[in-house]
């Protein structure tokens, strides 16, 4: 390898001050590094800051961060098949591959090509308004449909490649990609998901049924959803991967489906993921 970027959570100290340890490292070895603007700053090093998307061009990118970190940096490596490394300085980290002491052996394997990739499953999606395509959005995690300022439920019609499926009345529908399913789906119900799995899961949120329950499909269907204009606040929200976030309207219609390019997250223990589960969401344990 020739370059590696770096993505730095620029508010957690001991991530900048890995950042630059590690920046000198990669010199010795003849390894060109560039950081984003704000933690190169923040590490003396503003001769090697550059853009997310430059950091994204390099031949690697290592994110010392969260989830949602990784999430920031996988909208934009994502479509240019960029590969990405996730140290652990976050609170649950389900996408992050290592924690910081593991760092200098990685990043030796990763030189030596010594790694595999997870191909991890990606949404577009199109917010449309009447037949005007208002923005597309790449999203690894999900995609949120969800109410304005007004505490109310929605009326929200679901599509399947433009079928009609069902209506919810609810706060609003998450649809999630396998990566996501451990976030936002899994606190409202949704299931856990491998991230091998190719499909798509479609969570209602708070609705107003006893009956309502997620529903999973396969990732070759494309998923719509339109809101029913009532005439009381009608403005709605869409938010993508819960860091961007666009204003709608309840007429809008959002388009999901698989991206034609994947996250590509570096790892070396296929069953870290039930690892996770167990240690980061307790999971089995009994609660006292």
């Amino acid at each position: 390898m020739k370059s590696i970027g770096f993505v730095v959570n620029p508010h957690k100290e001991d991530a900048l001050r890995l950042a630059a340890e590690l920046v000198l490292w990669l010199g010795e070895r003849g390894v060109a590094a560039l950081v984003e603007h704000e933690p190169a700053r923040g590490i003396g090093r503003e001769d090697i800051g550059a853009t997310l998307e430059a950091v994204s061009e390099t031949d690697m990118v290592v994110v010392l961060g969260g989830d949602g970190s990784i999430l920031r940096a996988a909208r934009v490596a994502g479509p240019k098949g960029t590969p990405i490394l996730g140290v652990h300085f976050g609170q649950y980290g389900f996408i992050t591959e290592i924690h910081p002491p593991d760092v200098i052996p990685a990043l030796t394997k990763v030189l030596e090509g010594d790694f595999k990739i997870s191909e991890r499953m990606m949404f577009t999606a199109k917010l449309i308004r009447g037949d005007e395509e208002l923005l597309t959005a790449p999203a690894m995690n999900d995609v949120v449909v969800s109410k304005g300022p007004l505490s109310r439920l929605l009326t929200l019609h679901t599509f399947i490649n433009d079928r009609f499926i069902t209506t919810y009345a609810a706060d609003g529908i998450i649809i999630a990609t396998p990566t996501g399913s451990t976030g936002y789906s899994l606190s409202a119900g949704g299931p856990v998901v491998h991230p091998s799995v190719q499909i798509a899961i479609v969570t209602p949120i708070c609705p107003h049924t006893l009956n309502a329950r997620s529903l999973v499909v396969p990732d070759t269907e494309a998923i719509q959803i339109v809101g029913e204009c009532t005439g009381i606040e009608d403005d709605m929200t869409l938010t993508v991967d819960g860091q961007a976030g666009y204003k709608m309207l309840c007429s809008d219609k959002v388009d999901v489906r698989r991206a034609d390019y994947s996250a590509r997250i570096v790892y070396w223990d296929k069953l870290s993921f039930y690892d996770k589960l167990r240690s980061r969401l307790r999971w089995g344990e009994r609660f006292s």
